[in-house]
């Protein structure tokens, strides 16, 4: 962690707490992430992380505890502990080719904040946004997974996924009515590559979850 952080964010240190690592300090806004720009950052955070040992398979926590976004889900901060809501981590594993540290905080982490520093400037998000709850997952699931953005279309994807060899004599997800072995079975079995059983496990598990809150 110290290695990713030394150069690009010099102004964040690196401590182990136990099974984690807490990162913390001010978190260089760059503009086009680049340190060497003469103008300097176009502005600062100030930030803490926790990564679990589990990393990437378990999202790290940030939170923004300088107190300059207010907690807010319109603003993507849990207004009961000040989490911020980075992006929809499923979604980065599958399709993102780099999981490290140093590809999160010039990624996912990067594009948070300069999210929230152009909406401060404009009240617009530069990037879109995900909607919140169930609907910004299925949103989000429906992307990384190339198919149509239904929720019933999605889980029934997830489920044949979520297997560790889907069954040829299920119907194919694309709606024609007929067997998998006779329709989409390379397709599918191609996704099946792309998003291993247990992350699509988790995907249903985390969807199923949102819809009975």
């Amino acid at each position: 962690m110290k290695d990713a952080i030394a150069f690009d964010q010099p102004k964040l240190s690196a401590i182990r707490d136990g099974p984690d690592v807490v990162v913390s300090g001010n978190y260089l806004l760059l503009e086009n992430g680049e340190i060497s720009n003469p103008a300097g950052p176009i502005s600062e955070y100030d930030i803490r992380i926790v990564l679990s040992d589990k990393y990437p398979i378990r999202e790290p926590k940030v939170f923004e505890i300088g107190g300059r976004i207010p907690r807010s889900l319109d603003r993507h901060v849990n207004n009961s502990n000040g989490e911020c809501c980075i992006t929809v981590w499923e979604n980065w594993l599958i399709c993102a080719e780099d999981h490290s540290f140093n590809a999160f905080i010039d990624g996912p982490l990067y594009e948070f904040f300069l999210s929230q520093y152009w909406f401060e400037k404009t009240g617009k998000w530069p990037f879109g946004e995900w909607s919140h709850g169930s609907k910004g997952l299925v949103e989000a699931y429906a992307h990384a997974l190339g198919i149509p953005n239904k929720q019933t279309c999605l889980i029934y994807y997830l489920r044949l996924l979520s297997l560790d060899w889907p069954k040829g004599h299920w119907q194919c997800p694309c709606g024609s009515g007929k067997l998998l072995r006779h329709c989409h079975r390379d397709e599918l079995m191609a996704l099946h590559e792309k998003v291993p059983p247990h992350l699509a496990a988790r995907m249903l598990h985390r969807l199923t979850s949102a819809n009975n809150l």
